[in-house]
């Protein structure tokens, strides 16, 4: 396989799905949905470091925004940046910990640094956010897809598991009041928590793999199993192609 490349695409890529959707049943908007290309130069770089007897981090700073597990009161697709969220999967509204309903000026204020590196124990994931939801639950979940990557539908998903160990226990952090927020997991080649597995190296053995940040409404995780439809949405996310 090449040497992976970082590419940022647009937020249909990532398990979009309809209102009652799941990761496996992705909303028709994104039939014939295209992957843009990275920079020239991003690609450059990232080629050169993963080549490089050093082995660098691969970095990135591309946070993606998901909108489609977002809706407005209406149950329409949010717009104005006061308008106040509800999940797609049951409609619940989305709130913070202090009990104040989350707009999307809120939702969309997470950006993220971000650097990826093949160790001996597998891929190794480093992520210093900010912009997050003060005090919020999140987990890191992983996805992999085989060529020629998200291309619509999900007929080409074969992972799906939590961030790092299969139990989940290396998957989730707490934000801090400031709005900031850090992990640090390293997952292991082999089976993922959900379905599926990885290489041990997802830079270069995967031919697809995103890296998806959930928030959790309820205050809970769930180890390596999904949240149960309400409790969570898909709030940002970051794309690796080979």
């Amino acid at each position: 396989m090449r040497p992976a490349t970082v590419v940022l695409v647009t937020s249909a890529l990532i398990l979009a799905g309809c209102a009652k959707g799941t990761p496996l049943q992705p909303s028709a908007r994104l039939a014939g949905a295209t992957r843009p290309e990275m920079s020239n130069d991003l690609r450059s770089a990232t080629e050169a470091r993963l080549g490089s007897s050093e082995a660098a981090p691969v970095r990135n700073s591309q946070v993606v925004h998901v909108p489609f597990f977002i809706l407005d009161a209406a149950g329409g697709t949010p717009t104005g940046g006061s308008t106040l969220l509800f999940e797609s999967r049951a409609h619940n509204p989305i709130l913070a910990p202090d009990g104040h309903q989350v707009t999307l000026a809120e939702f969309n204020a997470v950006q993220d640094q971000a650097s990826f590196k093949c160790v001996h124990k597998g891929t190794h994931v480093v992520q210093e956010l900010t912009g997050l939801i003060p005090n919020g639950v999140y987990s890191i979940k992983l996805l992999t897809f085989k060529a020629p990557g998200f291309d619509g539908t999900f007929s080409n998903l074969i992972g799906l598991g939590a961030l790092g160990s299969s139990d989940g226990s290396h998957s989730s952090f707490l934000a801090r009041a400031d709005r900031t927020g850090s992990i640090s997991a390293i997952t292991p080649s082999g089976p993922l928590s959900v379905f599926g597995n990885i290489a041990g190296c997802a830079l270069t053995g995967e031919f697809e793999f995103h890296v998806v940040g959930v928030y959790h409404i309820d205050g809970k995780t769930y180890g390596g199993a999904e949240a149960p439809a309400g409790t969570a949405v898909e709030q940002f996310a970051f794309i690796f192609h080979s």
